[in-house]
């Protein structure tokens, strides 16, 4: 048999993850901190640092506009809905565990913590800065309430059998005890915490933060936070006041718009030491084979180390890189626009600042003792003296198109690169000019980019929940949810993690209105085919498709609209004979085609007698007027008939 190595020491393990975080800080502080510090100046729009007194310092904030647009746009499609990740069972018989799984894990990411903000911070991040790592675990509250009773002697007794917390028990001298109690109680709680990058280290060429030699999150704690988390008070107590452990202009960036002071260092219990939680595979027990070592240390003393099974972190990147575990975020395909546009705009605005106040020029020979003061002097109607010419403006012209035309190119640069366009922020000034089936694919186009980012972010939050979830096994913690509005308590102990994950993500499958639509019609197929009868669908389909259109539409508790099957308030209905109810179904259809084909024929029967009616009117009327031009022609022809008689009576006509 081969020799096993010996067990390493607290000291040469310390030398070792000293070693490892210094390769990590290397590499990080060679070029990933100065690019991430660089990317957050350009989304805070700050200054470039070129620029000139008395010159135009504008900034276009390119960078935060697409980051704030593709955050809204994306984190809408995860809060959207009533749950984004749901675990699938491998068989039958681990349906109804995981579907009590799926739900205790979702409640305790989005009820027991802020898991919006988690997600907002998350997400946020990694646009801005090309990754972000998030770190699930599990805490212990320990709530501490203090009471007072009077009880009596043989009451007292009994308290003292049982075991109670008292503090305190004074005699009142009548008999009665006035007892002080402290009761202790404690409760896990599983939270997920985004790490600011300044803080999260990890080994060079890295592809995944699952196969990583090394990760680390390094913070700032105070020494009653340590000893809080149950390390020996004696050992925090003597850990040394220094720490070479200079954070990098990261925080900088993140933090230069508040002072950094270090007066509760002379305040005892809250002098500040940086701790560093770090997962490494050693072969720490010296049988020849790495393990994944969660170690918790400060400088070169070991305050813990222990085997674990999988390290916590979850790390984000919007646009993988293949093989890497870093990516690219959103603004680096934006910061030279940022830069360029901003450059264009200064110099748009030095000419139009030129062109409206223009340098002078000053013939030497007429300068008197008071001309220079004169010109200096600002405002309407001021002298200015001096001896022959006057003072020449030198105008320069200014040719806005030429800026405004590169702004535009740069803004349809833009557009490309990240898929954000005018069409689908608002309505575009040009879109009336524009087909609707243009408009459609340039808004489909541009969603494109926004569903590759969801879809690399709901993969990430995919593996975060399937870590919680082991997590949550692991621990066995009984946890109280309301799910429906009713309360109940899942015993995690009893769940499984041989599950599949299925992602609500996808083209229009996250949004609410498109969801609520899809519901709406399935909820029509179910109720025709449960009506017919045909066995393929039961009381509970039906109510949870119900339950997802309330849901949907945020009307509330499901509960208050429909009664779930599986509760107890659940009453069937009386099933009869299946032939007797097909009779009576094609009774009822034969009812329905007849009260039809009835409103048909009463329908037909009014339009023709309104037709009829519509006839006999217009026949009256024109009878009425037939008869009204036959008596004005008789009537003319009558009196035609009159005049040519009097022409014959008076002799006029035989002449």
């Amino acid at each position: 048999m081969e020799e096993q190595n010996p067990v390493m020491s607290d000291d040469q393990l310390a030398t070792y993850l000293q070693e490892m975080e210094r390769e990590a800080i290397s590499f990080r502080s060679s070029d990933l901190a100065d690019e991430q510090a660089v990317a957050i100046d350009f989304y805070e729009g700050k200054p470039f640092g070129d620029e000139e007194p008395g010159r135009s310092q504008v900034v276009v904030p390119v960078v935060q506009e697409v980051v704030d647009y593709m955050g809204v746009s994306v984190l809408r499609t995860f809060v959207s809905g009533d749950r984004v990740v749901e675990f699938e069972p491998r068989d039958e018989d681990t349906a109804d565990v995981v579907e009590e799984a799926t739900e205790g894990v979702n409640y305790a990411f989005m009820r027991e913590q802020d898991g919006y903000k988690v997600l907002h911070d998350w997400l946020k991040t990694g646009l801005i800065e090309r990754l972000c790592a998030v770190e699930t675990m599990c805490i212990e509250d320990e709530k501490r309430t203090r009471r007072t009773l009077t009880v009596s002697e043989d009451e007292l007794a009994l308290m003292v059998g049982d075991d109670a917390p008292i503090i305190q028990a004074t005699d009142n001298g009548d008999g009665s005890f006035l007892v002080k109690l402290e009761e202790v109680r404690r409760r896990k709680r599983y939270v997920d915490m985004p790490i600011p990058n300044y803080e999260f280290l990890f080994s060079p060429r890295t592809r995944h933060e699952d196969e990583s030699e090394y990760l680390c999150h390094r913070t700032q704690k105070s020494l009653s936070d340590l000893i809080e988390m149950g390390f020996d008070r004696a050992i925090v107590e003597s850990l040394p006041a220094y720490d070479n452990a200079n954070l990098d202009e990261r925080e900088d960036a993140t933090w230069d718009d508040e002072w950094n002071t270090a007066a509760n260092d002379r305040i005892p219990g809250l002098r500040k030491v940086t701790l560093r939680k770090e997962y490494a595979r050693i072969d720490y027990d010296g049988d020849g084979v790495a393990e994944l070592l969660r170690v918790y240390r400060v400088d070169r003393t070991i305050l813990e180390a222990e085997e674990v099974d999988e390290q916590p972190f979850v790390v984000f990147t919007p646009f993988p890189r293949a093989h890497r575990m870093v990516g690219n975020s959103l603004a680096d395909k934006v910061m030279d626009i940022q830069r360029n546009k901003s450059v264009i705009l200064r110099q748009s605005f030095d000419a139009m600042y030129q062109a409206n106040d223009p340098k002078l020029w000053l013939d030497e020979t007429t300068i008197t003792d008071t001309t220079i003061e004169d010109l200096l002097t600002k405002g309407p109607g001021v002298i200015v003296r001096g001896r022959g010419a006057p003072p020449q403006p030198m105008i320069t012209p200014v040719d806005i198109s030429k800026s405004l035309t590169m702004l535009e190119y740069l803004s349809g640069e833009q557009e490309s690169r990240t898929g954000i366009t005018r069409l689908n922020q608002g309505l575009d000034a040009d879109a009336m000019n524009k087909t609707a089936t243009g408009m459609a694919l340039q808004s489909a186009q541009g969603q494109q980019m926004e569903e590759f980012v969801a879809r690399n972010f709901a993969e990430a939050l995919a593996r975060l929940f399937m870590k919680k979830l082991r997590l949550m096994i692991e621990h066995g913690e009984p946890l109280m949810m309301r799910v429906d509005g009713e309360f109940k308590q899942a015993n995690p102990s009893l769940w499984t993690d041989d599950v599949g994950v299925t992602i609500r993500v996808g083209l229009g499958s996250g949004k609410r209105e498109s969801r609520l639509a899809a519901r709406m019609q399935v909820a029509q197929m179910q109720a025709q085919a449960y009506a017919e009868g045909t066995g393929l669908v039961d009381e509970k389909r039906l109510y949870n498709t119900g339950a997802g259109i309330v849901r949907d539409s945020g009307l509330g508790d499901p509960n208050d609209f429909f009664i779930d099957p599986d509760s107890d308030d659940f009453q069937p209905p009386e099933k009869g004979d299946p032939e007797a109810a097909k009779a009576m179904a094609e009774v009822e259809k034969a009812r329905a085609k007849g009260e039809v084909d009835l409103q048909i024929a009463r329908e037909k029967m009014v339009g023709e007698m309104q037709i009829a009616r519509e006839k006999m009117q217009a026949e009256i009327e024109l009878a009425r007027e037939k008869a009204f031009w036959e008596a004005g022609i008789a009537q003319s022809r009558a009196e035609n008939d009159a005049a040519i008689k009097g022409m014959r009576a008076g002799g006029s006509l035989a002449a």
